[in-house]
């Protein structure tokens, strides 16, 4: 998970990612045990602050555990996911366009995207510039077939 941190940091430009990403909260899963290495950059500055959820309490999480719902639409539990198809940034990068460019109803019907293009220009071009896009609201897939080549 170091390597995800890495590289968030390198879309968003050092700056960028200390005034947006102040803190990571999450769960005491083997992939985040690098407490040190998630919170430094690679010249040992502090760049943010990991705070673990307590065990089975999900609900300190706040809305990403609907988000990690919503991958499972694409993404069930147990499948192997190269053999889904997801093989590349690019494929990772479909699956969250596609989840964030669903219009919610806790966003007055507007979607993550377009909230944060309104809210932060800065780090909506960061994404869009990384391969993150806005997907039309008729054309959102959230089912395993996205990942497929003629898709």
């Amino acid at each position: 998970m170091v390597e995800g941190i890495d590289l968030l940091e390198s879309i968003l430009g050092k700056e960028l990612f200390l005034k947006e990403v102040e803190v990571v909260k999450t769960d005491r899963g083997s992939e985040f045990s690098d407490a040190e290495g998630l919170e430094k950059d690679n010249d040992g500055s502090m760049r943010t602050h990991v705070f673990y959820c307590d065990p089975m309490a999900s609900r300190q999480k706040g809305s990403l555990e609907n988000y990690h719902k919503e991958i499972r639409y694409i993404c069930p539990k147990g499948t192997n996911l190269q053999a889904l198809g997801l093989d590349s940034q690019e494929k990772a990068n479909l699956i969250v366009s596609h989840i964030n460019s669903q219009l919610k109803e806790y966003l007055k019907g507007k979607s993550p995207l377009e909230m944060m293009e309104f809210l932060n220009p800065d780090l909506y071009k960061r994404f869009i510039e990384f391969g993150i896009k806005k997907i039309e609201n008729d054309d959102i897939i959230l089912k395993p077939y996205l990942l497929k080549e003629d898709n």
